[in-house]
C-alpha cells in the first residue's frame, strides 16, 4: 500500500476492451524511466524519508460539531464516478465497472456492465464518467493496464455497449496514478487527468523539461459529426511539441484524481493527491493560457522533494500535511448552491485516508473541518439543481444537507 495514494485493495482480470478500437482512437505512449529496479531508484529511496516536523502547508481546523448532515441516496456499493444526464438521470459508475441508471426515489439498476473489461488492480478501475451530447463518456483502465477513454450513446436514455466507441488509449506503465477525472469545461473542451506513471517518486518526471502527457491534465477538442471524435485543441500550448504533450494542458503533477470547474468564475481547481507527507490543491484562474507547470517531483507542495531542474512552476493554493489520519486529498468544487448558505463560494473537498470533509474560504484562506467518519470519499459531483453530492466508495452516494 502507498500510504499517499488513493489505494483501495482488490484484484481483477479484464479483456481488453468491449469492443474494437476505432481508427479514431488518440494513442498516448508510456513515458520511460531509468532500467534499474524500483527500490534502487533515487525517486523511491527519497519517498521512504521521514517527513520535517516543520512542514511549509496549512492548517485544517479540526471538526468539533458537523455542520453538515449527510444522506445516503443511493446504496451502491465500491461507488467511484457520478454523473448527472439533463433530464435528471443519475449515472453511478463502480470501480469494478459497472455502471448503474438511478433516479432519486427509486432504485439503482444497471445500465451497462463493463466488468468483464475493466481492471481493479492498485489504482485502477472505472475512474470517471460525464454526459455530453447524448452520450456517456467513460474513463477506465482495461485488462493492458492501460487507460481508456469511451463514449456510449444512450439511447432512450440507456447506454449501447455495442455501440461504443474509444476515443483515447493511454499505455499506463504501471497500475498506479492512473488519474481518470473527465470534466467537459466552460469552454466546451473535453478536460482528463492521467497521473505520473506510477511507482514511488515520481520515477517517470525526475528532471523533465518538456511537458508530456503523463502528470498532466489534457484538454481535447470534441466534435459529435457523425460521432464523438477528439483532436489535441488547437491553442494548447505545447502542440507540436514533444510527442504526447500536444494533448496537456497543465503539467507537472503526481496523480491529479480530481478537478473541476468554479461554476460562477470557470476558475479551474485541481487535487494532487501527494508522496510521503503533502496534499495540495491549486487554482488557476479562468481565461488563461494553460501551460503552467505546477512542480512535480521537483516539490511536493511546497516541499522541495527531487533535487532536480524543472521548468518555473506555479506553487500550489493551499496544501497540508500528513496528521491527523490525513494522507490523500480528494478534489471537490466550489459550493454554488442555496442550501448551505455557510458554503456559498468555499471550496469543499475530502482526504480519502482521515474520511473527513473539508471547506476552504479563498477569502480568508480558513480550511475546516465540516463532517469526519461517515463516507470515504472518492469524487464530489454537483447537481442540476446545485446539491453538492459525495461518491463514498464504501456505501454509494450521498447528499450533502444544511445540519
Amino acid at each position: 500500500l502507498i500510504a499517499s495514494s488513493l489505494v483501495i485493495s482488490a484484484c481483477g482480470t479484464a479483456d481488453s476492451t468491449p469492443t474494437p478500437a476505432a481508427d479514431i482512437t488518440i494513442e498516448i505512449e508510456r513515458p520511460t524511466r531509468p532500467d534499474i529496479p524500483w527500490d534502487e531508484t533515487p525517486e523511491h529511496v527519497r519517498s521512504t524519508e521521514e517527513c520535517p516536523e516543520d512542514l511549509p502547508v496549512d492548517g485544517i481546523t479540526p471538526v468539533s460539531e458537523p455542520t453538515v448532515d449527510l444522506s445516503r441516496v443511493a446504496e451502491i456499493p465500491e461507488a467511484s464516478a457520478l454523473a448527472f444526464a439533463p433530464d435528471g438521470t443519475a449515472f453511478v459508475g463502480t470501480r469494478p465497472g459497472a455502471v448503474f441508471s438511478w433516479v432519486e426515489g427509486s432504485e439503482p439498476s444497471v445500465a451497462l456492465d463493463l466488468t468483464p473489461f475493466t481492471s481493479t488492480e492498485r489504482d485502477q478501475g472505472l475512474l470517471g464518467l460525464t454526459v455530453n451530447n447524448g452520450y456517456l463518456f467513460v474513463n477506465r483502465t482495461d485488462g493492458d493496464d492501460d487507460s481508456v477513454l469511451e463514449a456510449y450513446p444512450l439511447v432512450d436514455g440507456v447506454p449501447v455497449l455495442s455501440e461504443g466507441i474509444e476515443l483515447m488509449r493511454a499505455d499506463q506503465p504501471s497500475r498506479e496514478h492512473n488519474g481518470g477525472d473527465i470534466v467537459f469545461g466552460p469552454d466546451g473542451h473535453l478536460y482528463l487527468t492521467v497521473g505520473d506513471g506510477g511507482g514511488q517518486g515520481g520515477v517517470f518526471v525526475t528532471g523533465r523539461q518538456e511537458a508530456h502527457a503523463f502528470g498532466s491534465l489534457l484538454r481535447f477538442a470534441i466534435s459529435f459529426d457523425p460521432q464523438p471524435a477528439l483532436r489535441a485543441a488547437p491553442d494548447n500550448p505545447f502542440v507540436g511539441s514533444t510527442p504526447g504533450s500536444d494533448y496537456a494542458w497543465v503539467w507537472g503533477m503526481r496523480h491529479p484524481y480530481r478537478f473541476s470547474f468554479d461554476s460562477a468564475t470557470g476558475d479551474l481547481w485541481i487535487a494532487d493527491v501527494g508522496q510521503r507527507c503533502v496534499e495540495e490543491v491549486t487554482v488557476l484562474p479562468a481565461g488563461g493560457a494553460g501551460g503552467e507547470h505546477l512542480g512535480w517531483n521537483a516539490f511536493e507542495g511546497n516541499l522541495p522533494f527531487m533535487d532536480q531542474p524543472i521548468a518555473a512552476h506555479t506553487p500550489p493554493t493551499f496544501s497540508y500535511g500528513h496528521r491527523d489520519g490525513m494522507c490523500a486529498v480528494i478534489g471537490g468544487h466550489v459550493y454554488r448552491g442555496d442550501a448551505l448558505p455557510d458554503l456559498v463560494g468555499k471550496y469543499v473537498f475530502g482526504d480519502f485516508c482521515s474520511r473527513a470533509l473539508i471547506a476552504y474560504d479563498p477569502a480568508t484562506g480558513a480550511l475546516q473541518e465540516i463532517e469526519r467518519g461517515t463516507v470515504s470519499p472518492v469524487g464530489f459531483v454537483i447537481g442540476a439543481d446545485g446539491s453538492l453530492y459525495v461518491i463514498d466508495i464504501v456505501a454509494g452516494i450521498w447528499r450533502v444537507e444544511a445540519a
